[in-house]
């Protein structure tokens, strides 16, 4: 009997100090996924969580003996573990949701803003886009899940493959068969102001390029990755004009 008082007072402590981490986990997570560069990377969080539910099903499956014994004791152990986070993480998720829908995130970036843009295309995406270039326009966005980020250049030379997302290349904008299903979506935050966004291109040079309803010139490249089924990044050169376009979008 003493021994099962342990036993019990050792479990409880186990659930209490995970419920605890996972709380504490998803506080922290939810608090930096949405910053700039380094909310890409907050998930990796989670594994804190994961690695104590693994810890928690270790110990106390040496506390059995029998292949049977240890292997109901590690489905229950790891299921209420998992029960724990998914109760810690439901209400972070529903109010973090609720609160992007209610005030989407909207930046019209400076210079300072677009290095880090320009950053974010090279780290990512293996865009170079080299030094002698103006940028132009920088801007981000985000409501709920959904973002974009759409970074505009000024290039003096042509084209340079190192311009387009690594492992893709520049095609003729009027050849290009593969049209991705959110292709310049983000025209309707540069071009307009939609939800109210300040986001509008102010060089009205390019906006008159970007936002024209006649379409783009006949030798528009484009170079287009897909980074998962709803989420493109694109580069668009306008040869004639000197200008390149590389958006982000995520649906």
């Amino acid at each position: 009997m003493r021994d099962w008082s342990k036993v019990k007072v050792f479990f409880l402590l186990i659930l209490l100090i995970g419920t605890v981490l996972h709380l504490l986990v998803n506080l922290l997570y939810f608090s930096l996924h949405q910053k700039q560069v380094i909310g890409d990377y907050s998930s990796v969080l989670f594994l804190i969580s994961l690695l104590f539910i693994v810890f928690a099903t270790v110990v106390f499956c040496k506390k059995n003996s029998g292949f049977l014994k240890r292997a109901s004791v590690a489905v229950v152990i790891s299921l209420l573990q998992i029960f724990l986070f998914i109760l810690t993480f439901a209400p972070f998720a529903f109010l973090d949701g609720m609160s992007e829908f209610l005030a989407p995130e909207l930046i019209q970036g400076d210079q300072k803003f677009g290095q880090t843009v320009e950053a974010r295309f090279s780290d990512k995406y293996g865009i170079d886009i080299g030094d002698t270039k103006v940028i132009s326009h920088s801007s981000y966005w985000r409501i709920g899940e959904e973002f974009g980020y759409d970074l505009i250049i000024s290039i003096k030379g042509d084209v340079s493959s190192a311009y387009a997302p690594k492992g893709s290349d520049f095609s003729p904008l009027q050849k290009s068969t593969d049209n991705t299903p959110f292709r310049f979506s983000n025209l309707q935050f540069i071009c307009k102001n939609t939800m109210g966004s300040d986001l509008k291109i102010s060089d009205d040079r390019i906006s008159d390029l970007l936002c024209s309803e006649k379409g783009y010139p006949d030798d528009t490249l484009i170079a287009e990755k897909r980074v998962r089924e709803d989420w493109t990044v694109t580069s668009v050169f306008f040869p004639s004009q000197g200008i390149l376009w590389i958006t982000e979008t995520e649906w």
